[in-house]
């Protein structure tokens, strides 16, 4: 049996829910392993991130057509209707009769052939209905959770939290390609001068300053295959990291401290604001984490970044003391779900327990800086509970030891989901 697009897509998905691996491993291995071509392994990978980001919604319209619930269906099936539902919606170049018709033909080759008839006739009462969305019972959030295919509990967070205009900022952000941003490494090359090499190696990329250094790159872009990138003049890294690194205003010839720093991307930035001089400890939980941050400085030329392992949660003596440490905690991810779609399915007693883990390294972090010294603390989140909350936990049990000197979440206009806290040690 050939292993097409659809087979593909379908495959990676039931492994995602039975395993609850990461999206991009999970599709990027298959496509080689099942022998698809350029061609055929793009539309695998776009029916795949299609169905994850807009999964809620699908959900929705096939429960209208399957009367005894999408829990009595079998994975493969659900699987299989999924993913012609995303055809008949999302994807422009394919037909309906195709969409229809390779879904049959897909739930015969995923071992349910006798289901076949019920595949066929789902999607085509969906054509019947001119592919409408049905109804949604509930309020705004209930809505909104459809519309967007995020989880009620998330939308009424944002809701709550960040206002109606900034949620819909962010639950548009969440859906759709990301942007590609990329850090040139200052130490050998400008912005400007990386743009006009990257247009020589046939990449359309821009500055999109501030910060200095950032670029926006355009259209199809895989950075590792570029010789640009083997010669460490750039490294991929969202504007709202640059910016987080920024924040920390790291000066050359100071000691500064990453507390939590794979895959190394704000250490490398941190470390070119720095000049390459001084020292900047990267430190991450994993042995094999920290030796990627010391690979990803060598090929860039930062020597003076020293990774090494540790848990930020306990305080290490030996470490000394520094003029500024970054804070960049484990979090939800909720800011970064365009990039890990999967990641917004977590449940909310998934995630309860974070914000205890954040303040614990935060306050562990604390003990490491030097009077008047800077302290970053970061996510990747969008939830007070992770963000502005740990911080006020932090200043109301110190009594006054720290002053908050900028404080700001970024919702989407430009940049990943971030929130971002500049502290100064009194």
């Amino acid at each position: 049996m050939k292993k097409d697009a659809r087979y593909t897509a379908a495959q990676a998905l039931l492994r995602m829910e039975a395993a609850g691996a990461y999206s991009n491993l999970t599709i990027d291995s298959l496509i080689p392993k099942n022998g698809l071509d350029a061609r055929e392994g793009a539309f695998a990978a776009a029916l795949f991130y299609t169905v994850l980001e807009r999964r809620l919604t699908i959900d929705h319209v096939l429960a209208a057509y399957c009367a005894r619930g999408l829990a009595s269906l079998s994975k493969p099936v659900l699987q299989a209707l999924r993913l012609g539902v995303c055809q008949l919606v999302w994807m422009d170049g394919v037909d309906d009769y195709a969409a229809v018709s390779e879904s049959v033909n897909l739930t015969r080759a995923l071992g349910c052939a006798k289901a076949s008839g019920f595949v066929n006739g789902v999607l085509r009462a969906f054509l019947r209905a001119d592919k409408a969305v049905p109804p949604v019972k509930g309020g705004a959030a209930e809505r909104l959770s459809v519309e967007y295919s995020c989880p009620v509990w998330l939308v009424e967070a944002w809701l709550s939290a960040y206002g109606e205009a900034a949620a819909l900022r962010v639950l548009r952000a969440s859906l759709g390609r990301p942007p590609l941003y990329l850090r040139a490494n200052t130490l050998r090359v400008s912005a400007r001068q990386l743009s006009e090499r990257l247009a020589a190696e046939g990449v359309d990329a821009l500055p999109a300053e501030p910060p200095a250094g950032c670029l926006l790159a355009k259209g199809r872009v895989e950075p590792e295959a570029l010789a640009s990138f083997g010669e460490g003049l750039f490294h991929v890294q969202d504007r709202a990291s640059q910016l987080c690194a920024a924040a920390l205003g790291a000066l050359p010839g100071e000691h500064v401290l990453d507390v939590c720093a794979a895959p190394g991307g704000k250490s490398f930035t941190i470390a070119q604001h720095m000049q390459n001089r001084g020292v900047l400890v990267a430190r991450d939980l994993h042995e094999k984490r920290a030796r990627m941050v010391q690979n990803g400085a060598k090929q860039l030329g930062l020597s003076i970044i020293q990774a090494s392992a540790g848990d930020a949660a306990v305080y290490d003596a030996s470490l000394g003391s520094f003029d500024r440490v970054l804070c960049d905690v484990p979090c939800s991810g909720f800011g970064v779900i365009r990039r890990k779609p999967e990641i917004k399915y977590k449940s909310k007693k998934s995630v309860e327990g974070l914000p205890e883990i954040q303040y614990k390294i935060l306050k562990t972090s604390t003990h490491y800086l030097k009077s008047g010294g800077t302290l970053v603390y970061s996510t990747c989140t969008l939830l007070p509970a992770e963000n502005e909350q740990v911080v006020r936990r932090l200043l109301d049990e110190m009594d006054g030891a720290f002053d908050i000197v900028e404080q700001r979440t970024y919702t989407g206009e430009d940049t990943d989901g971030f929130f971002v806290s500049v502290l100064k040690k009194r």
